[in-house]
């Protein structure tokens, strides 16, 4: 529906940006409904705002909370949020990956991503995890590597092999997912389980404006345009395989901040309970955060302008 020319696709038509967001509205709509509906949802009394917020400051103090929130953008922003600025021209033009091809195995991905989870969900729940990240922050990156370098020098330059294993990262992925949403379930206490995972994975997304910036100073520093990569020298190469050798350093490093994360419930039970209380720990991380918020809220907004969109703060490259 928008494979054609104008988004780099092979069909000679679309059905337009507008009418595919008008048809994203409608099972939105009908969560809504179906919420309204089907959610069994008893009244109780309202909690007071004074207890409410002193029960959660009470929280944020413990080691359990702010450790985990500075895990949560360290360990995000070294494995996920910065890689390689050549990774497009790759795709598109040394793997010769076509959109449509790209978008039906991405569903394909999810789809392995959701049964990851189900599986994870019954068996997985009591597995060590610190080794668990580990593993699949690892795993994931070496089946990477393995397709990235493979194309990169032209031993095996096919769409279908670019697309197809990493389809296997979605199991790592989906691991990684589930584990660090037990540490959030059971570090909520009754009543602010909303408001503990908001802050949580909040964290975890702040990484993303963070990592755009480092990956696009780091990729300013080598030669590799697109009409570099078409012309396809042993420089270009070696340029563009050196940036996703530091793309996976950052991954490796991400992997020593488990250290920082509970091996299991019972440590992260023990954290909460015995770990004591450090309102200024506390305090710095609230702070911090709501910085960062305000910073990435920024840099999204500064992409929507043609003048800003530029700017290193806002993604880009440097306004020239």
């Amino acid at each position: 529906c928008l494979n054609s020319a104008k988004y780099q696709g092979t069909f000679d038509w679309d059905m337009g940006l507008n009418n595919f967001f008008i048809m994203l509205t409608v099972p939105a709509f009908c969560a809504v409904v179906m919420t309204y509906l089907f959610i069994v949802d008893p009244k109780k009394e309202a909690i007071k705002w004074t207890v409410y917020r002193d029960q959660l400051w009470d929280l944020i103090q413990t080691r359990c909370i702010w450790q985990l929130m500075y895990f949560n953008f360290c360990f995000n922003l070294f494995a996920y949020y910065i890689s390689s600025t050549a990774a497009p021209y790759v795709q598109s033009d040394w793997a010769g990956v076509e959109n449509i091809n790209n978008s039906i195995m991405s569903a394909v991905g999810s789809l392995i991503f959701a049964g990851i989870l189900a599986v994870m969900g019954k068996w997985g729940t009591m597995w060590n995890w610190r080794w668990w990240l580990v593993i699949t922050t690892l795993g994931t990156s070496g089946i990477d590597a393995i397709v990235q370098y493979l194309t990169i020098y032209n031993v095996v330059r096919s769409q279908w092999f670019y697309l197809g294993v990493p389809l296997v990262e979605n199991v790592p992925q989906a691991v990684q997912f589930i584990i660090t949403t037990f540490a959030i379930v059971e570090v909520a206490d009754v009543g602010n389980e909303g408001m503990i995972y908001g802050l949580l994975t909040t964290c975890s997304n702040m990484a993303s404006p963070f990592g755009a910036m480092i990956t696009n100073l780091i990729g300013d520093q080598f030669e590799f345009s697109e009409d570099d990569i078409i012309a396809d020298s042993d420089h270009t190469r070696n340029q563009v395989a050196t940036s996703y050798a530091i793309y996976y350093a950052f991954t490796a490093f991400a992997s020593c901040l488990v250290i920082f994360y509970p091996n299991q419930k019972k440590m992260l039970h023990e954290w909460k309970k015995d770990g004591g209380k450090y309102p200024i720990v506390g305090a710095c991380a609230m702070i911090g955060g709501f910085g960062l918020l305000a910073m990435a809220v920024t840099s999204n907004l500064l992409t929507m302008f043609q003048s800003t969109k530029c700017l290193r703060f806002a993604g880009g490259h440097g306004c020239k």
